[in-house]
């Protein structure tokens, strides 16, 4: 039998599409309060929304009667007839908003009219009015919602960690203030202030919500075509980094998301930027509003655009445009006033550089060094590796009777290692080989929880955005397993350790502590045996990435020794080959 639901049930179910956490609610109050008319917008959160949130404005407030009929389903003020659908500037319009929020949390709303000497206070739980009264307030509209899904305890159970529903919030704020650089906002988290924005031009609210440092990212975007006007900023290809988070389309100042825009940017981008990065950008389309359908979804990030594929050209070029007009490297301007002459070289006569004979191999503090390198922390060798020549006697008849650390070492090119085995040749590459090592060493960290911190001498500090230092506070734990020491501070962190074996000349700062926010953003606080492999990966590829530091003959062999202990050392975690044997055979065969 088909049966109506009734209404409670019903807000229930809508509710699910419009509030999905905390965030949603942050989300939908702002966006009202902007469409009020208010000139200042404050959010107050306790336990990152779950207790309470409370978005309080000075906006053109409410009567007595829209107080309660504006938490009715679909009740709006902003659209009237079918033709508004087209026409559709403000921000919210479904009028599904309040009536969601009020079905799965207790609500109260106290408001006030200009023209008016009192206010008016209306609570709602459950999608039904519990009371009203007149009260005093100012004018405006104090919105506070409590115990989020107290009527739904399976929502609040798949609630995520405290960190990343803050974080969610942190990203729906800070979206409605990049739109609104003329406008005052405030956020307040647990009686802290987070951030607070007085009116500014629109770069300087980029840098005070994504950061300081990125002020001196940013170059501006602008071009006017008949089909959308596009303005905003990116960011060097330089600065492009593996963390999502500084990527912002908007049109006619709401924001959206389109991979398909974003596919036109990185296509601008093209060797500029390695794979797997990308760049920051802000971005603002200015279109007519029949020419864009932004009622395809219920949070409303989900835009239609008519003239899609022809934007995707318009973007494109507007980013190469303004990537080419903006050097990205100083330009070097000589003063040649009162310089010496500098006579030219004669190149008629040929002069031979001089040749230096010297004994590669020869080193005689070999035996010394070696008895001191494995006595010091951070070597790579491990005393629990055993010798690789019994391990690969078994693995490869190549390697039988053959003891590598009694042959000679050859170094090729400062990226491959050369050394004799019983019937030919083996060739170690460098970097992955250090790849294999460290990954079978971070893979054991997380397993075990065992700590691999070298202190650094000099602590570094980087500055990170407020999503990156959210996911690193939440991950803690994990990354002192990793052997990773960072000081959280405000807006930046402070390294004290990393990882030993880790190269510290292989990525910049900022780019490591990108790949680590990337990969544990992906997984939180669940961590199954895939993503740690997958962040043993990441981290074993930053740490032997880079340039290539000359190493002697001591810690080539030292090299060797720990890759033929580890557990896989044909391979990198990926795939490549660490090393290739060239037997007798093949030799003679290339020297035909």
């Amino acid at each position: 039998m088909i049966k109506v639901l009734p209404g409670h049930i019903a807000n229930l179910i809508a509710a699910g599409e419009v509030v999905q956490r905390p965030s949603s609610v942050v989300k939908e109050l702002m966006e009202n309060a902007v469409d009020a008319g208010s000139q200042n917008i404050q959010v107050i959160i306790k336990d990152s929304g779950r207790t309470l949130i409370q978005v309080i404005d000075n906006g053109c407030g409410l009567s007595p009667q829209d107080a309660k009929t504006a938490f009715l389903r679909h009740a709006t003020s902003k659209i009237e007839e079918i033709k508004d659908l087209n026409t559709i500037h403000t921000f919210g319009f479904r009028g599904e908003a309040l009536s969601s929020i009020c079905s799965v949390a207790e609500v109260t709303l106290r408001t006030k009219e200009e023209q008016q000497e009192t206010g008016y206070e209306v609570k709602f739980a459950n999608s039904q009015l519990i009371s009203e009264n007149a009260t005093a307030t100012p004018t405006g509209s104090n919105f506070i919602v409590r115990n989020l899904f107290y009527n739904v305890p399976a929502r609040r159970k798949f609630l995520k960690r405290d960190a990343t529903e803050f974080r969610q919030i942190v990203q729906e704020f800070s979206r409605i203030a990049i739109t609104r650089p003329n406008l005052s906002f405030q956020l307040t988290h647990n009686n802290s202030e987070v951030m607070v924005l007085p009116p500014a031009p629109l770069k300087k609210r980029i840098q005070e919500v994504v950061g300081k440092e990125m002020l001196k990212e940013l170059v501006e975007l602008s071009v006017d075509t008949s089909i959308v006007k596009i303005s905003g900023y990116i960011g060097k290809p330089e600065d492009a980094r593996k963390t999502p988070g500084n990527q912002y389309f908007f049109v006619n100042n709401r924001f959206f998301r389109s991979p398909y825009f974003q596919k036109a940017i990185l296509k601008a981008y093209e060797g500029l930027i390695t794979n797997g990065v990308l760049p920051s950008f802000f971005i603002f389309f200015e279109i007519d509003t029949n020419k864009i359908d932004v009622n395809i979804h219920p949070s409303k990030t989900e835009i239609k655009f008519e003239d899609d594929y022809a934007i995707f050209d318009i973007v494109t070029s507007a980013v190469k445009e303004s990537l080419g007009k903006n050097a990205f490297m100083p330009s070097i301007d000589f003063d040649m006033e009162g310089a010496p002459d500098i006579p030219k070289v004669n190149t008629s006569r040929y002069v031979a550089p001089p040749k230096i004979d010297y004994d590669p191999l020869f080193n005689p503090f070999d035996e010394e060094k070696k008895n001191q390198a494995q006595r010091e922390d951070g070597a790579f060798i491990d005393s629990k590796f055993h010798d690789y020549g019994s391990t690969y006697n078994e693995m490869d008849p190549l390697f039988s009777d053959s003891s590598l650390p009694s042959k000679p070492i050859l170094q090729v090119a400062g990226k491959y290692i050369v050394t004799t085995i019983k019937n030919g040749l083996v060739i170690i590459d460098i970097r992955r080989a250090k790849e294999r090592i460290l990954y079978e060493r971070y893979l054991s960290t997380l397993n075990t929880g065992s700590n691999l911190t070298q202190q650094s001498l000099f602590p570094q500090e980087a500055k990170v955005d407020m999503q990156t230092l959210s996911i690193l506070e939440e991950n803690q734990t994990t990354l002192r397993y990793m052997g990773f020491d960072f000081t959280l501070l405000e807006s930046s962190i402070t390294v004290n350790g990393l990882p030993q074996g880790f190269n510290n000349n292989s990525d910049s700062l900022g780019t490591l502590i990108d790949s680590l926010a990337a990969e544990l953003s992906q997984d939180g606080k669940d961590f199954s045996k895939k993503s740690k492999e997958r962040l043993a990966k990441q981290l074993a590829k930053s740490g032997s990435s880079g340039k290539l530091e000359p190493i002697n003959n001591l810690e080539a062999q030292t090299l060797i020794d720990t890759l033929f202990a580890c557990n896989e050392p044909k391979y990198t975690p990926l795939g490549n080959n660490c090393f290739k044997i060239l037997d007798t055979q093949e030799i003679e065969n290339k020297l035909l």
